[in-house]
């Protein structure tokens, strides 16, 4: 939250305009000429005191008194006035703060302060620490006196690197990835289970569409014990920035859980919140259908809804832990439902090559005849991953 007294500034009224290009281009001046002693910047030095003393006390009127009626904090976004006034009354500041370096020029109605703000406080933990910030404020004559107009903050003492900010990347237009896992055992009883996968997506500004396919297969004594295969499609249309309506199909043969032959349809929603930069939540919902053939002879035709919970957390440069859950009812039959969790790290090793570790389990109410309810599988990956940038 201490983010939001933070930003960039810029402007279309010509004198404020005028009062920033001078802060921007002749900050050193102000450095080697120290404070303007009129009385109206001696004023604006109180008021910045005030302003924060305002914080301390957690003082609304204080503060509506000392802001603009058209108060912006420049930035990426832009925090309105009654925003900061929210923030500022709400958010711990502690008691003390200090006000170093202070400088000020007049240019008419206009006054162009910058200093450096001290507080002792993490206003979002309200825990001790050290926060300073340079500070430009841009203050406006009323008929009540001086006002906050615009205000821009940069850390302190961070030299050129303040200046610049990283923007994120787009999503890469196609991203192709494979991997491969193998587990071999010899002496008394020979056995090998091999896992191949691989998918492709493709993302526009407006849609999302991704093919994958997995394959896994165990031998004892070089013999087949079981196999599985599944291929998904899935094609999404982006409603809003988190919204996306999608459509999917599927196939799939699974031998360890006695399904011979499953084809699945379904259209629905997701919504996708970040609960962090490096943080992201998403949730589904959908209807379907689903026909199957299973190892004992039978054969289920029904309606589904389907619920499925998603999320990943990027918790160091390039290594990321994600975790999936998903329940599907029968419509028809109240007991035929199945569920799904799986929880995986991938550490990158390269710019194409990454270790992915993972454990899945599938648990079915109904299982096929002569099958268990669960299946889990554990399985460590080499992946492969392409990439291609969005744009031209």
């Amino acid at each position: 939250m201490a983010a939001g007294f933070f930003g960039t500034v810029v402007t279309s009224r010509p004198a404020i305009a005028a009062a920033m290009l001078v802060v921007l281009l002749s900050g050193s001046l102000a450095a080697q000429a120290g404070d303007d002693a009129s009385g109206d910047t001696a004023e604006v030095r109180a008021r910045e005191r005030a302003l924060t003393d305002a914080m301390h006390a957690r003082d609304r009127a204080g503060l509506d008194l000392l802001l603009a009626p058209d108060y912006v904090l420049r930035g990426s976004p832009d925090i309105d006035r009654s925003t900061w006034i929210q923030n500022a009354a709400t958010l711990c500041w502690g008691d003390r703060s200090d006000i170093d370096a202070f400088h000020a020029r007049q240019l008419d109605q206009v006054i162009v302060a910058s200093f450096e703000l001290t507080f002792y406080v993490d206003p979002s933990t309200c825990r001790p620490a050290v926060l300073r910030s340079l500070i430009t404020d841009i203050w406006t004559r009323h008929a009540d006196g001086w006002r906050l107009q615009i205000r821009h903050s940069g850390q302190a003492g961070a030299g050129i690197a303040a200046q610049f900010g990283a923007a994120p990347q787009p999503p890469p237009a196609w991203v192709a990835a494979s991997e491969l896992s193998l587990v071999a055992t010899g002496g008394n009883t020979s056995t090998r289970t091999i896992g191949l996968g691989g998918d492709v997506t493709h993302r526009t500004d407006l849609a999302t569409t991704r093919g994958s396919v997995a394959f896994l297969t165990s031998e004892t004594d070089a013999v087949a014990s079981a196999r599985s295969l599944t291929t998904r499609a899935r094609h999404g249309i982006r409603v809003s920035e988190r919204i996306e309506l999608f459509g999917e199909g599927s196939y799939s043969r699974d031998r360890f859980a006695g399904i011979g032959h499953r084809t699945t349809t379904a259209a629905g929603a997701a919504f996708t919140a970040m609960l962090s930069p490096r943080q992201r939540l998403a949730t589904e919902g959908s209807i379907g259908f689903t026909a199957e053939r299973r190892l004992d002879a039978t054969r289920l035709r029904f309606a589904t809804a389907t619920g499925a919970l998603g999320y990943a957390w990027t918790f160091a440069p390039g290594i990321e832990l994600t975790g999936d859950a998903g329940m599907i009812g029968d419509l028809a039959t109240a007991g035929n439902w199945r569920g799904t969790a799986a929880t995986a790290v991938s550490v990158g090793l390269t710019r194409l090559l990454s270790l992915k570790a993972s454990h899945a389990i599938e648990y079915r109410n109904t299982p096929v005849a002569g099958f268990g309810r669960t299946d889990m599988r554990t399985a460590a990956a080499l992946v492969v991953s392409l990439q291609r940038p969005s744009g031209p």
